[in-house]
């Protein structure tokens, strides 16, 4: 039985990618690690099971990839690091100071990168040839994001770790890719509209706004875009992509908005 891991799988973005990878039948079933877990849909909840842990604790890690293990079989066959994102208060620090505090750098770089090196440590050495990994990064992590310089930081720390996993992992024919999402209105973004347009209230209006400034294509990415990209990067139609990040994103990474008559 082919299964797979997914962090951060509970909800938004993560169970779209759940949801992606079942659909495509990738895998047939699959364990979900979360801090903080929900049921799954309906249509799914007999394919899904949750694991609670904190993957910024090693130790929580190791029991939850043990306990997986020995439920599903020794071998998981695709991983996906998808745990990260940050809290309100990291958000509103970058709006209202040039520098995070020591503690919130400190945070948004374990939440967004260690816990991929503390998983892949984990999980990756059980794997076998065929398997794949693919880890979540974000367009923030390809160019320069002022108001989120430690989750971008963080986010370009996972594109150069899943370059030089790829170059590690290879000669044992294990894959590793990376997706780099653009505007996705999911729980995170309605943190960062908040915090940048002043309230609960201005979320939805800020991210509109920016998605109208910054994406050529026009329209805001969804879980379902991620999902599909994910879910082709960890299925043998990839067999031979390895070490490559795919910006889902409208365009926003060519750098300027649409050109418009007038």
């Amino acid at each position: 039985m082919k299964y797979a891991i997914v962090t951060g799988g509970a909800r938004g973005l993560g169970l779209g990618i759940v949801d992606a990878l079942l659909e495509e039948k990738v895998v047939e079933t699959i364990a979900v690690i979360d801090r903080e877990l929900a049921p799954p849909p309906a249509a799914i909840a007999s394919l899904v099971q949750g694991f609670a842990a904190d993957v910024t604790d090693e130790k929580q890690v190791h029991s939850a990839v043990e306990e997986i293990v020995s439920r599903f079989g020794a071998h998981p066959d695709v991983l996906c690091n998808n745990a990260g994102g940050g809290d309100r208060a990291w958000f509103e620090s970058g709006t209202q100071r040039e520098w995070d505090s020591v503690e919130t750098w400190r945070r948004y770089v374990d939440l967004n990168l260690n816990s991929v090196y503390l998983v892949s440590r984990e999980v990756a050495p059980r794997m076998k040839s065929g398997a794949a990994i693919c880890n979540t990064s974000s367009v923030a992590g390809l160019q320069a994001a002022p108001v989120l310089a430690a989750y971008a930081a963080a986010k370009a720390g996972v594109i150069s770790y899943s370059k030089t996993l790829a170059l590690q992992l290879g000669p044992s024919g294990i894959r590793v890719n990376a997706v780099a999402p653009g505007l996705i209105y999911t729980p995170l973004w309605q943190q960062l509209g908040a915090a940048l347009g002043g309230g609960d209230a201005n979320a939805r209006m800020v991210f509109d706004t920016v998605v109208k400034q910054l994406v050529p294509l026009g329209r805001e990415q969804t879980v379902d875009d991620i999902g599909r990209a994910v879910s082709w990067l960890c299925s043998d139609k990839a067999i031979n992509v390895t070490g490559q990040v795919i910006a889902i994103d409208g365009g926003i990474l060519l750098g300027r908005a649409p050109l418009t008559e007038g």
